[in-house]
C-alpha cells in the first residue's frame, strides 16, 4: 500500500514538474492581404444597406377584399396598437401586420396574434 502510494505521488511530481520543463513559447505573427480589408469594408455596408431595408411583417390573409377588410377592422379592435396594412397583389388582397427589424421580436407577436389569427406567419420584406 506504502509503495503504491509512493509511486502515484512520484508519478504526480512528475508529471506537475515536467509540464514547467517541457512548456514552450511561441510568437505567431499573422500576415493579412491587404484586399481582405477592403472586402471587409464592402460586405459591411453592404450588411448596412440589407438591415436598413429589409424587415419582417406578420401575415395575417391573403385572398378576396371583402374579407381582407373583416379581417382588418377584427385586427384594429384586437391589437389597436399594432399598426396594419392592406396590400395587392395579383390576384389577392394581402393583410400584413407590424414591422419588425428583428425575427425574435417578429416571432414574440406571433405567438400572441396567433391566438386570435391561427393562420399568421412571418414574412421577410424588402
Amino acid at each position: 500500500m506504502r509503495k503504491t502510494l509512493s509511486n502515484s505521488l512520484f508519478l504526480l511530481l512528475f508529471f506537475i514538474f515536467s509540464m514547467t520543463v517541457f512548456g514552450q513559447e511561441g510568437k505567431i505573427t499573422v500576415r493579412q492581404n491587404p484586399i481582405i480589408d477592403s472586402l471587409l469594408v464592402i460586405k459591411i455596408e453592404n450588411d448596412r444597406r440589407i438591415y436598413e431595408t429589409q424587415y419582417f411583417t406578420i401575415q395575417l390573409f391573403y385572398g378576396n377584399y371583402g374579407k381582407a377588410k373583416e379581417k382588418i377592422e377584427r385586427f384594429k379592435e384586437t391589437f389597436p396598437e399594432i399598426e396594419v396594412n392592406l396590400s395587392f397583389e395579383t390576384p389577392n388582397y394581402k393583410v400584413q401586420a407590424g414591422r419588425y427589424k428583428n425575427r425574435l421580436k417578429a416571432s414574440q407577436q406571433l405567438d400572441t396574434i396567433k391566438n386570435t389569427f391561427p393562420t399568421a406567419f412571418i414574412l421577410t420584406k424588402k
